[in-house]
């Protein structure tokens, strides 16, 4: 079985910032180019056929929303090195509810909120550097769910299933 994740998607508009953002800093730092998204529950290792139906409920009791950015942040964490933190609210919450009640006894996740802009270890220095005049959009908006396969490296991954809200 693969390792899956279920990630929200950006609508369009969204997504063309987010896509330039992440190009951007992708040269900058000589890091894997990737698709914006927001991780609503990581490294599943279910069945494709089980996640499908559960991200189907999951969107047929969604509407399109949208979620505040607060902060541009850092982690040491390879997946969380440079991040966007969002706003927690209401639909994010039920997003990963709806998850966490399926898979809790599979596997827990901590639910944090973001859109990871690089991947990699960086010192502080560095981003700072390559974040000068980069504009980060005040909100997101998210159109829909996909299951991505995270197995593989980075630039492998792939997006197995997509529905729209």
């Amino acid at each position: 079985m693969s390792a899956y994740s279920i990630w929200l998607d950006l609508e369009k508009e969204s997504r063309v910032s987010y896509r330039k953002i992440i190009s951007t800093l992708s040269k900058r730092l000589k890091s894997p180019l990737f698709e914006p998204h927001c991780t609503i529950y990581g490294r599943l290792d279910i069945k494709l056929s089980d996640l499908e139906n559960i991200v189907s409920k999951i969107v047929n009791n969604s509407n399109q929303f949208s979620s505040s950015v607060k902060k541009l942040t850092t982690g040491k964490s390879y997946y969380k090195s440079l991040y966007v933190k969002l706003e927690n609210n209401t639909s994010l919450n039920e997003a990963n509810s709806s998850c966490k009640n399926h898979f809790i006894n599979s596997k827990k996740y901590r639910f944090d909120p973001h859109i990871s802009l690089a991947y990699g270890q960086f010192d502080l220095e560095q981003i700072h550097r390559v974040t000068k005049g980069i504009a980060i959009p005040k909100y997101v908006v998210f159109s829909g769910v996909s299951i991505v396969n995270t197995q593989k490296d980075v630039e492998q991954w792939e997006t197995v299933f997509q529905r729209k809200f």
